[in-house]
């Protein structure tokens, strides 16, 4: 059962918030708690398996993911990434990547296959993790998503020229900054 108290409002392709290099977080607070949450509940409500702060209209460096998670029986675990940083990347791996923030649209994106990196938790605790494959592939999304680059700025020329159109109808949907377009899947 939905509720509409915990659903953030998804910012879609257009909207000036998405292009904006995020600011760091310094305060770990039930404020953050509170937004964490409802991160991570409009993520599972939007059948993400990643949301960044940003793409709900918050400039703040942080994201959830749960790169396990799909509504056919995987339980929820939700991994709280604040202020990240990429040590470092090694390999390639392409695959089919979209968003929330940009329905409807898919495209292959060239990404590191392993990745290590750091994030604070939400008590502020520093963690050092390295991951490969897709959960490398989630983590990098994201963490795009903080310094305002979207997947689709990542694809193959070829790929642009293709999206280009469906991308400038996304942004048309535009004023003063904000995209107007309700995405409401349901």
């Amino acid at each position: 059962m939905k509720n509409p108290d915990l659903l953030l409002p998804i910012r879609i392709y257009g909207d000036e918030v998405l292009r904006q290099k995020a600011v760091e977080v310094t305060v770990f607070d039930s404020e953050l708690r509170e937004f964490a949450r409802k991160l991570a509940y409009t993520m599972y409500e939007r059948d993400g398996v990643g949301l960044a702060a940003p793409q709900v209209g918050r400039s703040i460096r942080m994201f959830v993911f749960d790169h396990q998670w799909t509504r056919e029986g995987h339980s929820k675990s939700p991994v709280f990434v604040i202020n990240p940083v990429i040590e470092s990347m090694a390999g390639e791996s392409v695959g089919e990547e979209g968003c929330i923030s940009i329905p409807e649209i898919y495209a292959k994106v060239p990404r590191a296959s392993t990745i290590t990196y750091t994030y604070q938790d939400l008590d502020g605790v520093l963690h050092r993790e390295t991951a490969t494959d897709y959960p490398a592939i989630v983590f990098q999304h994201e963490f795009d998503h903080l310094d305002g680059i979207l997947f689709t700025d990542k694809v193959s020329d070829l790929t642009k020229l293709k999206l280009k159109r469906k991308l400038r109808e996304l942004a048309a949907t535009t004023v003063d900054g904000i995209n107007i377009r309700a995405y409401d899947p349901d």
